[in-house]
């Protein structure tokens, strides 16, 4: 985690493209040559949807459940019905990853197999269960538990009855959820809150590619991230102030990003419109959490008065 923070201090406070294009091109290319850090943890990652299966086993509805059966078939008719059937295989997948070598696992919990309907109404102690055998098998193996709270499966019933993360309402649901697994999870020591929130908000409300298959790109993408962003910030200030008082764990959040490269490296409009691009990626998410609670300069600027007055809304605690 420290690596993504200080990755993410690199890009957004300072000219991303002036740093990088001012160094020499042997330093650009060293990269590709470079030796990782002693200490640096090996991993290997899963989600909860594309492994788990028993979809409708001591679990709730999810979006993906809802997208793939009826709203927007996969190639294939392919479905998370059954995936790798990890649900019941937890010994099996401890196995596949000693046999990788690595000492870190990082899953994802289903929010929809805590709480049934995404509610403190219908937590679901069989589900807990699940996680705690996983958590348990994966120490007694010697494989330290990472765990992310969620990887793009929100719960059904609060998509159809709030419309999902465009409402600031998930911002105080995703908070008692995070702390039901705080609660019942006491021997995982490392979080991730979100599991690239971009891919949420971009391809599953703005181009609709993903559940829950949303096309709104002028606006529901940004009030989404508002909020995703905001439950972020609840959850690791729950986490730190209530959870983590020995602070012997750790908790963070998961951001992607694309290099973008300017067409013409000495040209300021390319190489501005390359910057302009991964500050709407990654610094989308990554300067208000990282740097100053606000979003970057050149999203402000650029996106419609109304969706910034939404913004400015609530960016208290963000940082």
């Amino acid at each position: 985690m420290l690596l993504v923070k200080i990755l993410c201090f690199a890009l957004l406070l300072v000219s991303v493209y002036g740093k990088i294009f001012d160094q020499p091109q042997a330093y650009r290319d060293s990269f590709y040559y470079g030796t990782f850090p002693d200490g640096f943890a090996w991993s290997t990652a899963t989600s909860s949807y594309q492994i788990e299966g028993a979809w409708n086993e001591s679990k709730g509805l999810n979006i993906w459940d809802t997208f793939t059966h009826s709203c927007c078939p996969i190639e294939g008719n392919t479905t998370g019905d059954t995936a790798c059937d990890s649900y019941h295989k937890i010994n099996e997948d401890i196995d596949a990853i000693k046999y990788l070598g690595v000492k870190y696992y990082r899953f994802s919990i289903s929010w929809a197999r805590i709480m049934k309907d995404g509610t403190n109404a219908t937590i679901n102690p069989e589900g807990i269960q699940y996680y705690k055998n996983l958590t348990n098998a994966l120490l007694a193996e010697g494989i330290t538990p990472m765990a992310t709270l969620y990887h793009w499966d929100l719960p059904e019933n609060l998509q159809v009855k709030y419309g999902g993360w465009p409402n600031d309402t998930l911002v105080g649901l995703f908070k008692e959820y995070a702390r039901v697994c705080f609660r019942e999870l006491p021997k995982v020591k490392i979080w991730l809150t979100f599991n690239e929130p971009y891919v949420v908000t971009w391809l599953g409300y703005g181009i609709g590619v993903f559940a829950p298959g949303v096309k709104d790109p002028g606006v529901s993408p940004y009030v989404a991230a508002h909020t995703i962003i905001k439950a972020h910030a609840e959850a690791y200030h729950l986490y730190q102030d209530e959870f983590n008082q020995d602070k012997s764990g750790k908790i963070s959040i998961t951001l992607n990003a694309d290099w973008f490269e300017p067409l013409d490296r000495s040209n300021k409009a390319d190489v501005e419109a390359a910057e302009r691009a991964e500050q709407f990626m990654l610094g989308w998410y990554a300067h208000p959490i990282y740097v100053n609670g606000d979003y970057p300069e050149v999203m402000k600027k650029q996106m419609d008065k109304k969706i910034e007055n939404q913004w400015q809304k609530q960016i208290a605690g963000i940082h």
